[in-house]
């Protein structure tokens, strides 16, 4: 394991922040965009990283509310959805605002496509860019967009998540988050103790795990190159790996936080790895090569395997662990631009581009 941190580059909001999210679209740049928390002028910025010189550019869109969800249409970097609530009331109910930006040199400005007509306090879109989930505090919504209406939305009670008869002093029973399943028309969702899935088609659970943490789940995210399997981080300071055709026993518990999981991301080529942040400052990265699709290749290779091969061999452990932030990191995301580099901001506004340490890359690509 090695403390990583000497190509990282550092951007500073200047305002509180806990949303983070990769411009989906932009395959030729790694471009972040994030909104702030602060008590009035917020904003979304747009922040651009240059990988050859390791430096930052930003354009700021003046926003209305408070942003605490953002997510980028993976069809068209230009639009995006916020979660927000005005700075004047308690943010208990939020709404959904699809956005339209526009730039021009270092200006931006921000154009209200729809609003969503239910609350939302969470939104993903499809990769096709052509529908998006929702949560509010127990209900998940699945609407279909067309960038200037919306479609009535598929609406699905997760209350069998809650388990109604155990003290819920641990846990809040509430949806804390959600993804797409990456390989059918399937959302997974965490909240409370809990884990369920459930199917776009019928609106049905298609599977349910109870007391998966300690405490409340906050994050998660699926492995796109391997069917059934994601991960999960709670409150418990721990994350667990699951296969959700065999949920009694998580695959493996990786337990190098000291408080809250905020956020987990699998890198989406090489999914052995983990990227994690937490309430205890740091960010990590995490190899978790038996848990992956990367299993398989090791297993074929290992009754031919040489010497020098052996050395090269992955096994689970800490990678890295990255410590320039001085507050809870709430969110992390890898570049759809660059296999090797990924963001992470914390509430203070600071955001962190980093890259998977040389020799740890070196060992996953064998050389």
């Amino acid at each position: 394991m090695v403390e990583a941190q000497d190509t990282s580059c550092v951007y500073g909001l200047r305002q509180q922040a806990r949303s983070l999210t990769p411009v989906a679209a932009s395959t030729e740049k790694s471009k972040f965009l994030l909104g702030s928390l602060g008590t009035k002028n917020n904003v979304v910025c747009l922040l651009e990283y240059d990988d050859d010189q390791h430096t930052t550019s930003s354009i700021l869109f003046a926003h209305p509310d408070e942003v605490w969800d953002i997510a980028s249409c993976p069809a068209n970097e230009d639009l995006f959805m916020t979660c927000h609530s005005p700075v004047s009331v308690r943010p208990s109910v939020k709404q959904a605002t699809l956005w339209k930006k526009t730039q021009q040199d270092r200006a931006g400005s921000l154009e209200s496509l729809l609003t969503l007509d239910y609350a939302a306090e969470k939104a993903w879109w499809n990769s096709d860019g052509q529908s998006l989930i929702a949560i509010d505090k127990a209900t998940l919504y699945h609407t279909h967009i067309d960038h200037t209406s919306a479609s009535t939305p598929l609406m699905i009670t997760t209350d069998c998540m809650f388990d109604t008869t155990t003290s819920l002093s641990t846990s809040l029973p509430t949806l804390q988050n959600a993804t797409w399943n990456p390989h059918k028309p399937e959302v997974v969702t965490v909240g409370g103790q809990s884990i369920a899935g459930w199917d776009l088609r019928a609106g049905t659970n298609t599977f349910l795990r109870r007391q998966a943490h300690a405490s409340t789940i906050r994050a998660l995210d699926c492995n796109a190159n391997k069917p059934y399997h994601l991960a999960t981080g709670g409150d418990d300071a721990k994350v667990r790996l699951w296969d959700t055709r065999q949920l009694t026993e998580p695959l493996t518990t990786l337990e190098n936080h000291t408080h809250w999981v905020w956020s987990v991301a699998f890198n989406k080529f090489y999914d052995q790895v983990l990227l994690t942040s937490s309430s205890d400052t740091l960010v990590q990265l995490q190899n978790v090569v038996s848990a992956s699709s990367a299993s398989y290749l090791e297993h074929e290779s290992s009754d031919s395997e040489g010497e020098h091969e052996a050395d090269h061999k992955q096994v689970d452990g800490l990678m890295a662990t990255f410590e320039q932030h001085e507050d809870s990191v709430y969110s992390v995301a890898w570049s759809p631009a660059d296999t090797w580099t990924f963001a992470s901001l914390s509430y203070a506004g600071r955001v962190v581009i980093s890259q998977v340490p040389t020799q740890e890359k070196f060992k996953i690509l064998g050389v």
